[in-house]
C-alpha cells in the first residue's frame, strides 16, 4: 500500500516537473520571439509594437516564477552550508527545521497577498491587448506553490541525508 502510494506520487511528481519544464520553454520562446518582433518594429518599421511588449513582460513574469521552482529541484539557488556541515546530526536537522518553517512561512505570505492581487486584477485589463490582469497575477500563487513543493522535497531529502552532496544540473528533468 505504503509502495503504491510512494510509486503514484513519484509519477506525479515527474509528470508535474515535466509539465513545469515545458511552460517555461514554451514561456521563454514566446518572450524572446516577441521581444525580436518589438525590436525589428521599432528599428525597422520606426513603430513600437505595443502587444509585443506586453506579453513578452507576461511570459518573463510567468517562466521566472515556474523556473524558480524547476532551479530549486536542479539545486541552484545560492546556499552556504560549509559552516552547518561542521554540527552533529542534531543542530544540522534542527537547521534545516529552522529554513523550512521559515521559507514556508515567507511563500505563504506571499501567496496570501497574490490573492489581493488578483482580485484586483478581475477588475483590470492590461493597455495593449485587454487581457485581464488575474492571469498574469495568478502566476504569483501558481509558481510560488510549485516552488514551495520543490523547497518541501528539497527539505525532506536533506532531513533524510543532510551529508549528501546535493544533485546539480546534471541530473534528468524529472
Amino acid at each position: 500500500m505504503f509502495e503504491t502510494a510512494l510509486n503514484i506520487g513519484e509519477r506525479f511528481t515527474g509528470l508535474l516537473r515535466r509539465c513545469v519544464a515545458v511552460l517555461v520553454i514554451i514561456f521563454y520562446t514566446y518572450m524572446a520571439t516577441a521581444v525580436v518582433i518589438q525590436v525589428f518594429g521599432r528599428y525597422v518599421f520606426n513603430y513600437s509594437i505595443g502587444w509585443a511588449s506586453e506579453t513578452a513582460t507576461f511570459a518573463q513574469i510567468w517562466m521566472v516564477l515556474l523556473a524558480a521552482g524547476v532551479a530549486m529541484h536542479r539545486n541552484l539557488h545560492v546556499g552556504v552550508d560549509a559552516l552547518a556541515r561542521k554540527f552533529p546530526l542534531y543542530i544540522r536537522r534542527l537547521l534545516i527545521l529552522v529554513t523550512g518553517v521559515s521559507a514556508f512561512w515567507f511563500l505563504w505570505q506571499a501567496i496570501s497577498g497574490s490573492m489581493a492581487m488578483i482580485e484586483i486584477g478581475q477588475i483590470q485589463t492590461s493597455p495593449a491587448i485587454g487581457l485581464p490582469m488575474w492571469i498574469p497575477y495568478l502566476s504569483l500563487p501558481i509558481g510560488l506553490t510549485y516552488f514551495g513543493f520543490e523547497v518541501m522535497l528539497a527539505l525532506v531529502a536533506k532531513w533524510d541525508d543532510p551529508d549528501d552532496e546535493p544533485n546539480v544540473i546534471g541530473d534528468d528533468a524529472s
